[in-house]
């Protein structure tokens, strides 16, 4: 074959006119230049002159043991003499020719919305000339394996069936005469080995210019034709697809705009590197509010989960960080990563620390920023890990979701269901636990054959809480309700007021404007007080019951320290948890933390002072539901009487409400040896309803000793125990007729 007649043998010249409208017309012309290249460098090394070999015989040689006589030299390097090195005018002219074939196709292609895969990878990279013809030899042998002979031939060496570094660096010298950017491609820090190539290939026992030049399997698949997510970086990284218009749920349509609008703002700017921080409680919606964003973009969402990421050593980390680059390069997809993790400990002085596992997060958060422009940074608190890097980061808080936005979650998950309203109001619940109370109804309703009633949406929305207050608080299993509370009527309205006020929250707030009017201390605070006995835990119960709420008691010891400062700590920490979880908060015993601050007159006294001082800032930021209970009103500290919205004072109950309660708490299934005389009980004896509830069962123990039903004998045995307690001795004659 003559020189000049060498781009007719790999190219139709009348093809010249026509655009490329598909990858696998480029992926031929592609080659097809790589062939003639070959063809060249072929006749260079001294194949018959200005003959060259045909087509069909270029790179068949697979496994071919090549004998010293047909290489005595080295391809190109044993080419001394200076004039007949690099290409000839008239071969010259030929690879002009093919390359104005393909560039001439190229830009007919981009004319019509165009572009090949091969060309993308390229221009996203920012690959050099160089590079690209290295990224077209690394992609030969996985698009056919008839250049692995090629290069067995030009290397001298039945091994080296890949191209290497040095090979794509002479073969660009001996084509083009220079070859500018190899330093990159040698030490690794081109793009083409850092991102596209196959680090794995790598051998310890060869010099960087003699390593094999790979690419890695995703990223050859993608260029040509598939585009499945590299299986090594699904164990912590997921691809959210798009938004399906029957599962849209218009929510935070502000948070949307403010997110697109900085992603176009910053993305693309050169040189500036920034992290976009969503914080919130996890299933508050962080990544359904950036996938809207990216999906109203024509983007997708590529989410890690970093905690995962981080168990690996940091040299794996960074080259995880670098697939996880191309992943979002090649998908066109915003990088997002999570840290739901806690980052701080205990420091064994009753403060805190950053802990070991923060310190890997911002070492490993230190590489993400020098490799992506744009990312998300998805964190449960307002987050510090970028401070002092030279970064631009910005910080936004998701809150919980109005009333009126989760009913759009509840009508998507519980289509039509009459309770949708309801629940919430109720139920403050994040996106994610709605949508997993509802499946949880499905799965209760199926199983127990009945309909998906409010009880069995109760028990669905119960299995999804998790106790997040840790040591501060214990769960209360509610099991009371109006029927097992006797108190007047008066407490009783009451208590129902407050009621009503959590399940019609969103009428008032929301529909009637009231929120607007209320930019903080929009919680509900309560305070039961009065005697011991007289019924405040119970009815704490009861409402929690009749809400549907889990109810925690606060263990006081537990926020209470003796270091300085530990209180707040302790009390910041428990509010910021309580904060988004579906609960009532009880407050018992409050006075000992609600107490009346006092003169100040030492330094213990300003410490206290302001430990009472911050909690009462947080209990009005607090939007929840808090309960306190005190059986000595008058020591709590008038600022937080303002606060406290509603006043139900628990007395000892009259003597028909004792009578009631003597009758209510005795169960029906007790055994009864006589009549009781419940009315002479309730009028003789001034007793609460938990001394009843005491008198009652020590009266059942006494009969089941004896092997009888529950007498009036028995009561007044219980009676006079119950007395003695508290240092009054009572005799048979106190008890009337029953004492004879």
């Amino acid at each position: 074959m003559e020189v000049n007649r060498l781009y007719g043998s790999f190219f139709d010249f009348a093809d010249v006119l026509k655009p490329y409208r598909s990858n696998s017309e480029v992926l031929k012309d592609l080659f097809s230049f790589l062939d003639m290249c070959f063809t060249l460098v072929s006749g260079a090394k001294g194949f018959g002159g200005d003959e060259f070999p045909s087509r069909d015989e270029t790179g068949l040689a697979l496994g071919l043991s090549v004998s010293a006589t047909d290489l005595g030299e080295l391809l190109l390097a044993g080419r001394r003499d200076e004039q007949s090195s690099g290409l000839s005018e008239e071969a010259a002219e030929q690879i002009e020719n093919a390359y104005f074939h393909i560039e001439s196709r190229r830009q007919r292609g981009l004319k019509n919305d165009f572009i090949s895969r091969f060309d993308v990878v390229c221009m996203k990279f920012g690959l050099s000339n160089l590079e690209r013809f290295s990224l077209l030899l690394a992609l030969s042998v996985e698009y056919d394996r008839k250049y692995e002979a090629v290069y067995t031939y030009l290397h001298n060496n039945s091994a080296d069936y890949y191209p290497t570094k040095w090979l794509a660096v002479k073969l660009y010298q001996y084509m083009y005469g220079e070859s500018e950017g190899y330093v990159g491609l040698f030490d690794g820090s081109s793009p083409l080995c850092r991102f596209l190539g196959d680090n794995t290939q790598k051998r310890r026992d060869r010099s960087e210019s003699a390593q094999r030049l790979t690419i890695s399997g995703r990223v050859a698949a993608y260029i040509l034709g598939r585009n499945d997510t590299d299986s090594s970086l699904k164990e912590y990284c997921r691809v959210y697809p798009g938004f399906d218009k029957e599962e849209y749920v218009p929510v935070r349509q502000d948070d949307v705009r403010f997110v697109k609008q900085i992603f176009v703002e910053k993305a693309f700017k050169t040189g500036i590197h920034f992290a976009f921080n969503l914080y919130g409680p996890t299933g508050i919606g962080r990544k359904y509010t950036a996938n809207m964003a990216a999906d109203g973009l024509g983007l997708r969402l590529l989410d890690t989960d970093l905690y995962k990421l981080i168990t690996f050593g940091y040299d794996d980390i960074r080259k995880s960080i670098d697939m996880i680059y191309t992943e979002s390069v090649l998908l066109g997809a915003i990088p997002c990563f999570t840290v739901d993790c806690s980052l701080t400990e205990s420091d064994g002085e009753g403060g805190t620390r950053r802990s070991p596992l923060a310190d890997k997060v911002r070492r490993t958060a230190e590489y993400i920023s020098t490799v992506f422009g744009f990312f998300f940074w998805m964190t449960p608190e307002k987050d510090d890990t970028f401070v002092g890097m030279d970064i631009t980061f910005m910080s936004i808080e998701l809150p919980m979701l109005t009333a009126n936005e989760r009913r759009l979650f509840w009508d998507r998950y519980l289509p039509g269901h009459t309770e949708n309203g309801a629940f919430s109001n109720q139920y403050i619940l994040t996106p994610a636990s709605i949508r997993k109370a509802a499946q949880a109804a499905a799965d209760i309703s199926a199983a127990e054959g009945r309909d998906m009633d409010r009880d069995v949406i109760t028990r669905s929305v119960r299995q999804q809480s998790v106790n997040q207050l840790g040591n501060y608080a214990t769960k209360i299993n509610a099991v009371f309700t109006w029927d097992d509370l006797v108190v007047s009527d008066d407490q009783k309205r009451k208590m129902k007021m407050i009621c009503d006020q959590v399940k019609y929250r969103s009428v008032v707030n929301e529909d009637w404007g009231f929120r607007k009017k209320s930019p903080y201390g929009r919680g509900l605070c309560a305070l039961f007080y009065g005697s011991p006995g007289t019924g405040k835990t119970m009815a704490v119960q009861v409402m929690a019951n009749e809400l549907g709420l889990d109810l925690y008691r606060i263990d006081l010891s537990q926020l209470s320290s003796k270091y300085i400062g530990e209180t707040q700590k302790n009390i910041s920490a428990l509010f910021s948890k309580a904060r988004n979880i579906n609960a009532m908060l009880f407050f018992d015993e409050a006075d000992s933390m609600f107490a009346k601050r006092t003169e100040v007159k030492d330094t213990n006294d300003r410490y206290a002072n302001a430990d009472t001082a911050f909690l009462l800032q947080k209990l009005e930021d607090y939007e929840g539901i808090t309960i306190l209970a005190t059986n000595y009103v008058n020591n709590i500290d008038d600022a937080f009487k303002r606060r406290i919205k509603f006043f139900i004072n628990f007395v000892f109950p009259t003597p028909d409400v004792r009578l009631m309660l003597w009758q209510k708490i005795l169960p029906e299934a007790a055994l009864r040896g006589e009549q009781i005389d419940f009315e002479f009980f309730a009028e003789r004896f001034e007793l609460s309803g938990s001394n009843i509830k005491e008198i009652l069962t020590n009266a059942a123990y006494l009969a089941a000793a004896e092997g009888r039903g529950i007498c009036n004998s028995h009561i007044i045995e219980a009676v006079k125990l119950n007395f003695s307690k508290y240092g009054k001795i009572l005799t048979d004659s106190d008890f009337g007729y029953l004492g004879i």
